[in-house]
């Protein structure tokens, strides 16, 4: 299965912004699909992204 998304606007600008700190830390530019990857193993051992989830949704 293959995902494709779009970000436009400030969405895209705040990807842009942690793709740049992960590169920071991880000392070489990671891919788009590695930086998604990387997102998403922190939000899954991450106990509180349901309580996150919620306020964003507000």
């Amino acid at each position: 299965m293959t995902s494709h998304i779009k970000l436009y606007g400030s969405k895209s600008d705040r990807f842009e912004q942690i793709k740049r700190t992960m590169e920071q830390q991880l000392g070489y530019e990671p891919s788009n699909p590695e930086v998604v990857g990387l997102i998403m193993a922190a939000y899954e051992t991450d106990e509180t992204s349901a309580i996150r989830v919620d306020n964003a949704l507000r």
